[in-house]
Parts: C-alpha cells; sequence; structure tokens
C-alpha cells in the first residue's frame, strides 16, 4: 500500500462505470446502497473498537472495503485498509484516528453525491 489518501479520490466514477457501465440509475442505486452499508458497517466498526474486539474490526474493515473499491470510493478503501493492518497490531490510538478520517470520507461522499459532481 504505497499510496497515499491524497492521491485518491473520495469518488472515482470511472471504477463504478468499468463495473454497470455508463448507466446513471444504476449507478445511483450502488452509491445508495453503499452508503448505507458504510452507515451500519461504521457502527459496527465503532462497537468492535470500544470493546476492543480487534478480530471483528479488522473484519468489518475487510468487508466494507470490497464495497468501496467496488463503487470507486478510493480513500474510504484507503483507510478500511489501514484500519486492518492496525488491527492486526492492536494500536487502539491509530484505529482511533482513521475512524475520525473514515468518517469524514463518508461526508465527504454523501456531499459529492448529493451536489452531483463527478
Amino acid at each position: 500500500m504505497n499510496t497515499q489518501p491524497d492521491e485518491l479520490k473520495t469518488l472515482n466514477r470511472n471504477t463504478i462505470i468499468d463495473l454497470v457501465g455508463d448507466e446513471p440509475d444504476k449507478i445511483k442505486k450502488f452509491h445508495t446502497e453503499f452508503l448505507a452499508q458504510a452507515a451500519t458497517v461504521l457502527k459496527t466498526i465503532v462497537q468492535s473498537f470500544n470493546i476492543n474486539d480487534f478480530g471483528e474490526l479488522k473484519s468489518q474493515a475487510h468487508f466494507l472495503k470490497t464495497s468501496a473499491r467496488a463503487v470507486g470510493a478510493e480513500r474510504s478503501a484507503y483507510f478500511l485498509e489501514t484500519i486492518e493492518r492496525y488491527s492486526l497490531t492492536k494500536n487502539k490510538s491509530a484505529i482511533k484516528q482513521i475512524i475520525i478520517k473514515l468518517n469524514g470520507e463518508f461526508i465527504a461522499i454523501k456531499k459529492e453525491l448529493t451536489n452531483g459532481e463527478h
């Protein structure tokens, strides 16, 4: 993972277009489903963090990372992969900082989709 978050896009629309084609309705559906899934999984990530369940934390981050990559949420996928790595070493202070960044990234995705930016 040599890529830095500032080299990645909040939402790379080309990724989802490559997956489902240039079909705005399908793309919107995938993005909406991803955001709903992200909200649910982020709650589980925070709960796992709070009870020091690093195995579940890693598992949930891995699960959501796959979806993030599919919809082109590059920065989110990066942060989720970072959470996976830090979970292996139980680096709670680092994980906390990444969870905060991840939450901010989900807010940025919502804004980008609401404003119709591509």
